[in-house]
């Protein structure tokens, strides 16, 4: 009984969590030959040296520019498109595609753009990151995304107003333990493995429905490009920060990949150089 309740308290504290988290958390859509969106990527934005940036997976981008599809996300169920111009990536040096080591990308937020106070008020700042930070322990591990299954354009689309109200998810990981960095092409120090059960603690936090404990886990496709969050402290909720971007999962080896924070910084600070 007591792994029972003590599973039923984790779940209660992981949407409690989840629900501080979830506007931070952006959708990103392209669109099909009927200009009708769909779902296609998960991603946030990011404050450093008073300029905003749009961070997501590389490949995102890659999928959406091969259906030359415009970029669109969603905020507060609105759609619209973001300007890809003068946006950064990691690319493979041969085809400039999304490479498969960090896989990020970084694209600017101009203070002209329509939008960009509202961009501005769900950025997050530096000191909400684990950038120069160390914890002895970290209590929970936290991803968001929208996965493409759970959010289907028929289901989730006004077609009268165009907005699309999807469904945010939030998994709980642990760290994957004696990972063979080389066998996926990743590094030690620079990327945060976890283990992708097929039975995860996920659970829907926008919309009616709770996965229930133990069912078997949402496919992640369509989160890649999400923020993935460290609470070192689950009686402290409110301390929560900002330690990568989810950018790969492994089925058959039930493994993910997160790409650790600093070389999102990296990425960024390049528009200072």
């Amino acid at each position: 009984m007591l792994d029972v309740d003590s599973h039923k308290k984790y779940g209660e504290i992981l949407e409690e969590a989840g629900e501080l988290l979830d506007s931070y958390v952006i959708p990103i859509f392209c669109l099909d030959k009927f200009e009708r969106p769909e779902m296609e990527g998960t991603g946030f934005f990011l404050e450093h040296n008073l300029r905003i940036y749009f961070i997501t997976a590389s490949h995102v981008i890659d999928v959406i520019q091969s259906t030359n599809s415009r970029f669109v996300i969603a905020m507060n169920t609105e759609m619209f498109s973001l300007p890809l111009s003068g946006s950064k990536r990691t690319v493979n040096t041969e085809d400039e595609v999304a490479d498969s080591q960090f896989d990020l990308a970084a694209i600017p937020v101009s203070p002209k753009f329509d939008y960009y106070e509202q961009c501005l008020k769900l950025a997050i700042p530096l000191n909400k990151t684990t950038l120069s930070k160390s914890f002895l322990k970290v209590d929970m591990q936290i991803l968001q995304g929208f996965p493409s299954s759970k959010n289907k354009t028929a289901k989730c689309l006004d077609n009268n107003t165009k907005h699309f109200s999807g469904g945010l998810w939030t998994y709980s990981f642990n760290f994957s333990d004696n990972c063979d960095y080389p066998s996926f092409n990743k590094i030690k120090g620079s990327h945060y493995p976890i283990h992708w059960p097929k039975k995860v603690q996920g659970q829907k936090i926008q919309g009616k429905e709770i996965q229930p404990q133990g069912q078997i886990g949402v496919h992640p496709r369509g989160c890649s490009g999400g923020p993935y969050w460290f609470i070192p402290d689950k009686s402290k909720i409110n301390e929560f920060y900002l330690a990568g971007v989810f950018i790969e999962y492994y089925e058959q080896y039930e493994i993910a990949f997160v790409t650790k924070i600093e070389h999102v910084i990296e990425l960024v600070e390049q528009f200072d150089a």
